[in-house]
């Protein structure tokens, strides 16, 4: 028990500490190569620090806990919605969302509402090896498009003046350090967290819709915990925006490459939150009215959704 209390806010710490190496190693590379940050944000940001969610899923896809693969996607997303631009939100202000940045976030939503349509009209939820399939090409189809198409209309007339700071050489080796460290040191706090909760009595239901989703989650929050601190936001919104296109339609396309699985169809009740936050959070970063308020909405929603998976779990 002591080891636990000592090693789990350890492993946070180191993480919160790599998403800042991480996230400056980022903005330097877009400032060297003339990249826009939000297409940083979208590519390299979001699919390093899903690098947690990946482990987990490919691991329960293999232990046939269909269920654990879906709450980890979707309980992951909800958690950079409501935690990661909540949080940033009270940290510094959101201008309106640019095109590109809206249209980037509604991918996200017309997955998820797949992924609901899915649930909802089948009597046990499935995914199988043609529904792995198509999220996977889909995925790389709108990667590749959303690619091209923000370099080749970016004009960068919204990314602040970066310092770039370390050289080529060195951010490289942020990046990439900082990636795999927030996924090794992730992983260990979620291990820790789950041992901490069983041996504290807590169900395994509400460890695995609080502790698994938000711990995988870590170095999404931290990164853009990060990115609020140095006042990127197209950072932080490509993070947000890219994470949940790859998890709703790579890491779940993939789960459902390596082997078929079923889940609950009690999870679309958690599918649905995360489609209304999505849309919760598109009409923040369009509206100034809700705009100035975006951190105590989302970060309210989350604290919401936490309080309903802890009511139906006991």
């Amino acid at each position: 028990m002591i080891f636990l209390l000592a090693a789990l806010p350890l492993c946070l710490a180191i993480v919160v500490v790599s998403a800042g190496f991480f996230v400056k190693g980022a903005v330097s590379i877009a400032h060297r190569l003339s990249v826009p940050e939000f297409l940083v944000g979208s590519v390299i940001v979001a699919i390093g620090t899903s690098a947690p969610e990946v482990a987990i899923n490919v691991s329960a896809v293999l232990e046939g806990a269909g269920d654990i693969v879906i709450s980890n996607i979707v309980g992951s997303n909800i958690v950079n919605i409501g935690l990661g631009v909540g949080l940033a939100g009270f940290m510094l202000s959101f201008d309106r969302a640019r095109p590109e940045y809206m249209k980037s976030i509604l991918v996200g939503l017309l997955g998820t509402v797949a992924l609901l349509a899915n649930t909802i009209l089948t009597s046990n939820g499935m995914v199988s090896s043609h529904f792995g399939l198509l999220y996977s090409a889909l995925i790389l189809i709108i990667f590749a498009y959303y690619m091209y198409s923000s370099i080749k209309n970016a004009d960068g007339s919204d990314d602040e003046e970066i310092d770039a700071g370390a050289p080529l050489w060195l951010a490289l080796i942020f990046v990439v350090g900082g990636a795999i460290a927030m996924a090794f040191f992730s992983d260990m706090a979620v291990h820790f967290a789950v041992s901490l909760s069983k041996s504290m009595g807590i169900s395994e239901a509400v460890i695995g819709a609080t502790v698994i989703a938000a711990g995988g989650s870590l170095p999404e929050v931290s990164s853009c915990i990060a990115a609020a601190r140095i006042k990127r936001p197209n950072l932080i919104l490509g993070n947000v925006a890219g994470s949940q296109i790859f998890n709703i339609l790579g890491i779940l396309g993939l789960s459902g490459l390596i082997r078929p699985f079923d889940y609950s169809t009690v999870l679309w009740v958690d599918i649905a939150i995360l489609a209304a936050m999505t849309v919760f959070l598109l009409a923040c970063i369009r509206y100034f009215a809700l705009r100035r308020f975006i951190g105590t909405l989302l970060f309210g929603s989350y604290a919401c959704y936490a309080g309903y998976l802890i009511y139906i779990s006991t």
